[in-house]
């Protein structure tokens, strides 16, 4: 444990590494439930104390997602990667941890019934020990 101390880096990485399968595990249940429409299982994904869920009941998200056109039809987790502390407690009290999920993404606009293909980076928070989308 000295040693990693002493090289700056060292410390994160390895805690990165400690907490990828948490975070890969929470990445892919959000994005099951999103490919499934599990409507109720993606917002049990969100961050409890993120704006949105802060600000939209269960009842308000489930009317957005039933009128979006887009759907993610297929995902691949790429990386996970830049896992900081959380600096402001002050703004932020419930959150410990950040980290970026890249997905290589397929959506599709059921209206045009096109197909378009993304990467994209999601922040995921850790709140009490859990990983959410952020």
């Amino acid at each position: 444990m000295l040693i990693l101390q002493g090289c700056g880096g060292a410390g994160k990485n390895l805690e990165l590494l400690w907490e990828k399968k948490a975070v890969w595990a929470a990445a892919e249940r959000y994005l099951e439930a999103e490919v499934k429409r599990d409507f109720r299982g993606v917002y049990d994904s969100f961050a409890p104390s993120s704006v949105y869920r802060q600000k939209s009941s269960y009842e308000q998200y489930l009317a957005e997602a039933e009128s979006t056109p887009y759907r993610i039809i297929q995902y691949r987790v790429v990386g996970i990667s830049h896992l900081t502390d959380n600096h402001d407690k002050a703004a932020y009290p419930k959150i410990e941890k950040f980290v970026r999920v890249e997905v290589e993404l397929v959506l599709l606009h059921t209206v045009r019934s096109e197909r378009t293909e993304a990467n994209y980076d999601f922040t995921f928070i850790k709140e009490e020990g859990r990983w959410f989308k952020g």
